[in-house]
């Protein structure tokens, strides 16, 4: 019992020392090398702050490693320009993150920035046709998912069990991503 208590126990004093580096290698996949250093500081810092609500479900690297990519993505929301939100959001749906990029199309008339409309347009023209190229199954899960649809939700729609719909999903989310990568010159 007094094991599992430490185990689950974080220890902030220790992270510069035994997750800095990995944390470092993380980022520097996702940022331009200037901005990593300061990203890391923010996770610490952040995770500091979260540390009361640590309920030990993961190890403190995990853990980590998730409060560094929220804070990649905050930092990419906040400096993103029009163009760049419809880039994020390219790379958002080929890993499936957000409701969907036709929410976003449908609200576009709020802004007045044509280049914006133009970059929705092409993306949508990409993505439907990437959809294309998915197995049947991969694009029922992939739509529904899109749609906002719970795993539970799309297991009973579709008469499949969460394994093969988190199968079709993660294969749908790959083949997407590469075709978004190949096809879409926005996407980074």
């Amino acid at each position: 019992m007094k094991n599992e208590e430490t185990k689950n126990q974080l220890n902030p004093k220790l992270w510069g020392v035994k997750y800095k580096e990995y944390l470092c290698v993380m980022a520097r996949k996702k940022l331009p090398s200037d901005m990593v250093e300061d990203i890391v500081q923010d996770t610490f810092l952040a995770a500091l702050h979260a540390a009361p609500r640590f309920k030990g479900r993961s190890s403190e690297r995990v853990w980590l490693t998730a409060i560094l990519n929220n804070k990649i993505m905050d930092h990419y929301r906040s400096v993103y320009s029009q163009q760049g939100k419809v880039s994020h959001l390219a790379v958002k749906v080929a890993d499936h993150t957000i409701p969907g990029i036709w929410d976003y199309a449908k609200d576009r008339t709020e802004s007045n920035d044509a280049i914006t409309f133009l970059y929705v347009d092409e993306l949508q023209m990409v993505l439907q046709s990437g959809l294309k190229l998915l197995g049947s199954r991969e694009q029922q899960v992939l739509d529904m998912k899109i749609k906002g649809f719970s795993t539970e939700a799309i297991c009973d729609t579709l008469d499949i069990n969460k394994i093969n719909a988190w199968v079709a999903l993660s294969r749908a989310r790959k083949k997407i991503k590469a075709y978004l990568e190949e096809n879409w010159h926005n996407v980074a």
